[in-house]
């Protein structure tokens, strides 16, 4: 096996290791796997579309809509027709939403804690590092 396909496979194992991990950790289930959590760092006092958010994650609009029902139904989120365009709806965060965004940036910061500790800090920089310059190379190259 050649060296890319090493790091490719490994790189892999390590997210999907990563996320059976948060799984496992007795994270809320209310927001795990769903992305919950990132629509709703997404939000603030202006308020964004749904389409804003599909096209921010990279998702489907049809997933938005499940997710953005479910955290409304929830009192985490409420939708208001935009003061420039009546026919548009923007999604802003409640109280309870932003409570709740910080419960979840907790659980990231200690599943994220436990997840490296098998690195120095050093290493930790280096992977950074690395993953950053992986990520901005397929990122510009979907841009052009």
């Amino acid at each position: 096996m050649i060296l890319e396909q090493k790091l490719m496979r490994n790189l892999m194992r390590a997210a999907g290791t990563a996320r059976r991990h948060r799984q496992s950790d007795g994270a809320n289930s209310q927001h795990r796997g769903r992305g919950f959590g990132h629509i709703l760092d997404m939000l603030s006092a202006e308020g964004i579309s749904q389409q804003q958010i599909a096209d921010n994650l990279g998702i489907r609009p049809q997933s938005v809509s499940e997710a953005v029902t479910t955290l409304e139904s929830r009192g985490y989120i409420c939708r208001r027709p935009s003061e420039n365009d009546k026919r548009k709806m923007l999604i802003f965060i409640t109280e309870e939403g932003a409570k709740h965004r910080e419960e979840i940036a907790k659980e990231r910061l200690v599943h994220s804690q436990q997840f490296f500790s098998a690195l120095t800090q050093e290493e930790k920089a280096q992977l950074l590092t690395l993953l950053e310059k992986l990520n901005s190379q397929h990122t510009d190259k979907e841009n052009v």
